[in-house]
């Protein structure tokens, strides 16, 4: 194949669309974006390729600076900004083709889904693969049409507190509600059954000592007896499936205890309802040195807690727009073209990219990396949590961690003002930092929002996570210094 070369317009005017922008654009672009709302730094490009630092324009000053990413694009870039490995595979895949229809075969479309099939954990390795441009939230409705397709008539989905799962009409009604700012309702709530998730920092049977993403030494699990109550038909409607992350992420950085997903487990086998896992942002190697956080308790505990289906999002495509849900061979059903299809599912150019991603990840060891790096971190965490009382929990593993802010360590009062204050000083002190989403009441009312989060990309080197590190506790110390000036 020959290389690409421009045909109609001239290279500079081609390159100028990504390579910079002007105020006067931004402030157009601020007219019309139908959007509310946009970051107060454009992203210009890469340091470096493969980097974890991206260089930044200020929308106000047209300035630009260097900044570390710490939410590697919304969990995302597993290997920092434009990979050269991942560009390149994608650009060799551009010569030969951008798009083809929905129900055509590529040969990234094939490798990709072969390789989900040989990663995936317990009962779902060989399992079967369905594909989408968009995320995690089609994944799940894909799972919602599959249990449902599968499940003889029943149609009710049980579902978790602190929940996320997408915006869609239908994923909204799965997910934690904002009833008092979302200004529209979700389509399809009567499908849905919401229940207490396992939090043991703020465990609603008032054990304590639930810290670290570990149960309280004297839990008895009384969180998962209510939940098994549900199962066993306390639900408006007949169950067909139960949905969850294993680690709650966006909904404040929470583990299910390994010990609670095997209940769970062995209760849906026995009552034949899906387990439906979303660990997109949980696995890519994203807590260390296994693809998914059901392999790393498979293998590091002996437990098998592998669900009936599982979708995947964030960084299965490399840094470009792809979801995934694979299925158990168990469940025999498979999709008509008229029941699962979009028009960009086929898409070559995000497949070839996750592949790639795959490939550099597995080569490099960059799991290998992120569990020690992970540590590396989470050391020095502890180590600050004896110097400020707003430290309440740190929360692992890998470079998946989160930390639980609080007024004092004794009352765990969420410390929402501080999350607020750290996310816009980060910028300032050149870092970006995750906060968890927000939970209201039912008027309206911030109940919490207080979990900072430090998610770099997987290659990061022992430099980086100092830099990570020194940056993390200067913010703080800004932070709380500017709250009290208030």
């Amino acid at each position: 194949m020959v290389d690409i070369n421009p045909k109609y317009i001239d290279k500079e005017e081609l390159e100028g669309i990504s390579s910079d922008i002007s105020l006067e654009e931004i402030e157009n672009f601020d007219k019309h974006s139908l959007n509310n709302f946009v970051e107060l730094k454009t992203i210009i490009e890469a340091k470096e390729p493969g980097s974890p630092w991206v260089i930044v324009k200020d929308n106000k000053t047209g300035e630009r600076e260097e900044i570390f990413d710490c939410t590697s694009m919304n969990w995302t870039l597993a290997l920092g900004f434009a990979h050269p490995d991942v560009n390149y595979a994608v650009y060799e895949q551009m010569k030969r083709l951008t798009h083809v229809r929905s129900g055509c075969l590529t040969p990234a479309r094939a490798k990709f889904c072969n390789k989900l099939a040989e990663l995936a954990p317990g009962k779902l390795k060989g399992g079967r693969v369905v594909i989408n441009n968009q995320g995690g939230g089609l994944a799940l409705e894909s799972a919602i049409k599959l249990a449902i397709i599968a499940g003889r008539g029943a149609d009710h989905f049980l579902t978790f507190f602190h929940g996320y799962h997408g915006t869609s009409l239908v994923t909204t009604g799965a997910s934690q509600p904002f009833h008092a700012v979302s200004r529209f309702s979700p389509f399809g709530t009567e499908h849905f059954t919401r229940v207490p998730q396992p939090y043991c920092y703020r465990c609603l049977w008032k054990y304590k000592n639930g810290i670290y993403g570990k149960r309280d030494p004297q839990c008895n699990l009384e969180c998962f007896d209510l939940v098994e109550k549900y199962l066993m038909g306390m639900t408006p409607k007949k169950l067909i499936g139960v949905i969850l992350e294993p680690f709650q992420a966006a909904g404040g950085h929470i583990p299910f205890p390994p010990e609670f997903l095997k209940k769970l487990k062995d209760i849906c086998e026995r009552e034949k309802i899906f387990t439906i896992y979303d660990e997109c942002q949980t696995a890519v190697w994203r807590t260390g040195k296994y693809f998914t956080l059901t392999e790393k308790y498979e293998k590091e505990l002996g437990i098998d807690v592998s669900p009936d289906m599982m979708m995947f999002t964030k960084a299965i495509g490399g840094g470009f727009p792809l979801g995934a849900l694979i299925v158990s061979l168990k469940i025999k059903k498979r999709y008509t073209p008229t029941e699962e299809h979009t028009t960009f599912s086929s898409t070559p150019i995000s497949l070839t990219a996750g592949l790639a991603s795959i490939k550099v990840i597995e080569k490099e060891k960059f799991g290998e990396n992120c569990e020690t790096r992970g540590k590396q971190i989470t050391k020095r965490l502890f180590e600050l949590q004896e110097k400020y009382e707003v430290i309440g929990d740190i929360r692992g593993p890998g470079l998946f961690i989160g930390i639980e802010l609080v007024k004092n360590q004794k009352s765990r009062e969420p410390y929402t003002e501080l999350l607020e204050e750290m996310v816009l000083e980060g910028p300032k002190q050149k870092i970006f930092l995750g906060p968890s989403m927000p939970i209201f009441s039912g008027t309206g009312q911030m109940l919490m929002r207080n979990v900072i989060k430090i998610k770099p990309p997987l290659n990061i080197t022992e430099e980086d996570a100092n830099f990570a590190c020194e940056k993390f506790e200067s913010v703080l110390k800004t932070s709380l210094n500017n709250i009290k000036k208030e």
